[in-house]
C-alpha cells in the first residue's frame, strides 16, 4: 500500500507540473478574475479528471471501445477549441487591470458558470489528457489490487486539486500589482501556449489517430477485470 501512495504522489505531482495549456490558463484565470474566478475555472478542470478517473477504471473496455469510435472528433474538437481560444487571447482578448475592474467586486454566478464549462471543455477535450487517464488505468488494472488502484488514483486527485488550488491562491497574491503591460503579456503568452497546443493536437489528430485506434483497441486485451 506504500508503493501504491508513493506511485499516486508521483503521478500527482508529474501533472502538477507539466507545461501545457491548462498550467498557463489556470494562471491567466486567477490574475483576471480572482479567486471565486480561478477556482470555478479549474473546478471544471477537477470534474473533468474525476469523471477520467471513474470512466478509465470503472469502465475500461467501453471508455476505450467510444473514444475509438469518436477519436477523431475528441481530437478536432479540442485542437480547434484551444486554437479559438489562443487566438482570442493573444489578438482580440482586451488587457483590464483588475484594479479598474474592482480587486473585491466578486465575480457573478453567470461569469463563474462559463469559467467553470470552459476548464471542464479544455480538459475533457485534450485526447493526449484521455490516453494518459486510460494508459494508467489499464496498467494498473493488471499490476494493483482494486484497493491499490483506489488509493493511487485518490492521491493523484488530491495532489493535482492542492497544485490547482496553490496556483489560484498564489495569482490572487499577486494580482493587485498587475500592470498592463503584464497582463498584456500574460494574454499573448497564454495564447500563444494555447495555439501552439491546439495545433499540436489538431496534427496529431490528423496523422496519429491509427495508432491511437491501436492502443485503444489494445484495452479490450490487456484489461483484466476488477478483482
Amino acid at each position: 500500500m506504500l508503493q501504491a501512495l508513493i506511485t499516486g504522489i508521483t503521478m500527482g505531482l508529474y501533472l502538477a507540473i507539466s507545461v501545457g495549456p491548462i498550467l498557463f490558463t489556470v494562471i491567466k484565470q486567477s490574475l483576471e478574475n480572482g479567486i471565486r474566478g480561478g477556482f470555478s475555472f479549474v473546478a471544471g478542470i477537477w470534474l473533468s479528471d474525476i469523471l477520467f478517473v471513474i470512466l478509465s477504471n470503472t469502465f475500461s473496455v467501453f471508455t476505450a471501445h467510444l473514444a475509438n469510435t469518436y477519436i477523431r472528433q475528441i481530437g478536432y474538437g479540442g485542437g480547434l477549441l484551444l486554437v479559438a481560444l489562443g487566438c482570442y487571447y493573444t489578438f482580440f482578448k482586451p488587457a483590464v487591470l483588475p484594479q479598474a475592474l474592482g480587486v473585491n467586486s466578486p465575480i457573478g454566478h453567470g461569469h463563474m458558470a462559463r469559467l467553470f464549462i470552459t476548464g471542464f471543455s479544455i480538459n475533457t477535450l485534450n485526447p493526449i489528457l484521455f490516453f494518459e487517464w486510460l494508459t494508467a488505468a489499464t496498467v494498473f488494472a493488471n499490476t494493483n489490487t482494486v484497493a491499490e488502484r483506489i488509493v493511487i488514483f485518490s492521491v493523484c486527485l488530491l495532489v493535482n486539486i492542492g497544485s490547482d488550488t496553490l496556483k489560484v491562491l498564489l495569482a490572487g497574491k499577486i494580482r493587485p500589482r498587475l500592470t498592463m503591460r503584464n497582463l498584456q503579456v500574460i494574454n499573448r503568452l497564454t495564447g500563444s501556449v494555447l495555439i501552439i497546443c491546439g495545433c499540436f493536437i489538431l496534427y496529431q489528430t490528423f496523422y496519429n489517430t491509427s495508432q491511437w485506434g491501436k492502443k485503444l483497441a489494445s484495452v479490450y486485451t490487456s484489461y483484466k477485470m476488477p478483482e
